[in-house]
C-alpha cells in the first residue's frame, strides 16, 4: 500500500530527476522527532516518579524507625504514617512502571486490548489498595480516640474504594467482549 507522503516524494523525485524515494518526507522525519521527544519526556517523568517513590519509601522508613520500642500514641501515629507512606510510594512506583511499559518501551505500535486492560487493571487495583489502607489508618486513629474528626474521611475513603472497585468491575465486564473480538479478528 502506498502512503500519500510516499506519493508526494515520488512525484517530487520525478520532477527533480531523482530516482526513487531517496529523501525521506517531512512527515516521517517530524513523526520520528516527535516520537523521540515524547519517549524522552516520558522516560524523564518515569524516572522522576521512581525517585519520588524511593524518597517516600525512605521517609516511611524514618517514621518506622521512630515507631520502634515501647508503644505509645506518638509511636502508633508514626507507625500509621509509615504504613500510609508505603502505600502511597507503592502506588507511585507502580504508576512509574506502568508509564514506562506503555510509553517508553511499547512492544508494538498497536496495543492489544488485553495488554491495555491488564495495565489499567493493575494500576487501579494498586490505587484501590492505597485508598483502603488510608481509610483503615484514619479509622484506627479514630478508634484510638486521638482523631475523632477523621471518621467521615475514613468513610469517604472506603466509599471511594468501593466505587473504584465497582467501576473496575464494569470496565473489565465491558472490555472482555472487545478482547475476544480482537482475538477472533487476529485468528482469521
Amino acid at each position: 500500500m502506498i502512503r500519500e507522503d510516499d506519493r508526494s516524494d515520488n512525484a517530487a523525485a520525478k520532477h527533480s530527476g531523482r530516482k526513487g524515494n531517496s529523501y525521506p518526507s517531512f512527515k516521517r522525519i517530524s513523526g520520528k522527532i516527535l516520537n523521540f521527544v515524547v519517549k524522552g519526556t516520558s522516560f524523564v517523568f518515569c524516572l522522576t516518579l521512581g525517585m519520588l517513590s524511593i524518597y517516600v519509601f525512605s521517609v516511611a522508613a524514618i517514621y518506622l524507625a521512630k515507631a520502634s520500642g515501647k508503644i505509645t500514641s506518638d509511636k502508633l501515629n508514626n507507625l500509621f504514617t509509615a504504613i500510609g507512606l508505603v502505600a502511597v510510594a507503592a502506588a507511585v512506583l507502580d504508576l512509574s512502571v506502568t508509564l514506562y511499559r506503555e510509553m517508553v518501551m511499547p512492544e508494538g505500535e498497536k496495543r492489544a486490548p488485553a495488554r491495555v486492560r491488564g495495565s489499567l487493571t493493575r494500576f487501579i487495583v494498586i490505587v484501590i489498595i492505597a485508598v483502603l489502607i488510608e481509610g483503615l489508618i484514619m479509622f484506627f486513629k479514630f478508634s484510638e480516640g486521638s482523631e475523632i474528626r477523621l471518621l467521615p474521611y475514613a468513610c469517604l475513603a472506603f466509599g471511594a474504594a468501593f466505587l473504584l472497585l465497582i467501576g473496575l468491575a464494569l470496565y473489565i465486564k465491558i472490555t472482555i467482549p472487545v478482547e475476544k473480538l480482537g482475538q477472533r479478528d487476529i485468528g482469521s
